[in-house]
């Protein structure tokens, strides 16, 4: 089948000239390795992909800005490696709003957008407790050990008291109990 042919199938809607489209374009495209981390990240499947590509051809009648420069597959498959650059919400800075209403207007609050980056502060936090963990080991390096054979390794303190040779299992409690303490202390005279 020629392009001009095919492209008279798809201007016409016909069946067999959007089934070569999928086999094609559509499918090899969202196949390629290039494409399938970002479908994966933006949530868009092949179907989108098509659906994207007749809504724009069909309905918004591009397919007609063909104009026969290179091949039909080539230039729909532009289109669609575009859909799939294209994805990104943030690359666009729109936010949607579905379903949001104004203050008290329907029975759902209004849309809140949000004013804090979560990445931005779990990095802070994990900075954070890793100097609160530092400060603790220049202080006391057998608390540390405590704190984190307990916290991290889930050691009980019998575990603890044979591992790190400590006298008893309440002097092991004692030192995590301390350490917990240093640790609050150092939180709050930093906040």
């Amino acid at each position: 089948m020629t392009d001009e042919e095919w492209l008279k199938l798809v201007r016409e809607g016909e069946d067999a000239g959007w089934k070569l489209v999928w086999e094609r374009v559509v499918e090899p495209e969202a196949g390629s390795s290039r494409s399938v981390g970002l479908m994966r990240r933006y949530s868009i499947t092949a179907g989108d992909l098509m659906g994207m590509l007749y809504e724009d051809m069909i309905g918004r009648g591009k397919i007609n800005l063909f104009r026969g420069e290179g091949s039909l597959e080539g230039w729909l498959r532009r289109y669609v490696r575009g859909y799939i650059l294209n994805a990104n919400p943030n690359q666009h800075g729109e936010i949607s709003i579905e379903g949001a209403h104004p203050d008290n207007e329907g029975e759902q609050e209004a849309l809140v957008l949000p004013t804090e980056d979560k990445e931005i502060l779990r990095g802070e936090t994990w900075r954070f407790t890793h100097w609160i963990f530092r400060k603790l080991w220049n202080t006391d390096p057998v608390r540390c050990y405590v704190h984190v054979l307990k916290t991290r390794y889930f050691l009980s303190s019998e575990e603890i008291r044979d591992f790190l040779e400590i006298s008893s299992t309440s002097n092991v409690d004692q030192i995590y109990s301390r350490s917990i303490k240093f640790m609050r202390e150092t939180w709050v005279k930093h906040v």
